[in-house]
């Protein structure tokens, strides 16, 4: 795993329409996740994916899913 890595965190969550979201980090960056890799989140409302929680700035947890992603998956690490 990347050591550059372990320093960065989930800062926030936003959606574009049905299609993506975008992750914002603690080392200012935004990645833009397609969410046709993620078929659970892409199915969720959009009330259910305001519903979020960050987890130890490393996890994203919805609580309609009982999945947990963490940040080198989402970003494809």
């Amino acid at each position: 795993m990347n050591t550059l890595l372990k320093e960065i965190e989930i800062t926030d969550v936003k959606f574009i329409g049905n299609g993506a979201m975008l992750l914002s980090l603690s080392n200012d960056r935004t990645f833009i996740v397609p969410l046709d890799k993620f078929k659970a989140i892409e199915s969720l409302t959009q009330s259910e994916r305001e519903d979020f929680e960050i987890i130890d700035g490393e996890n994203l947890s919805f609580l309609a899913l009982d999945e947990i992603y963490n940040i080198h998956e989402l970003i494809g690490i």
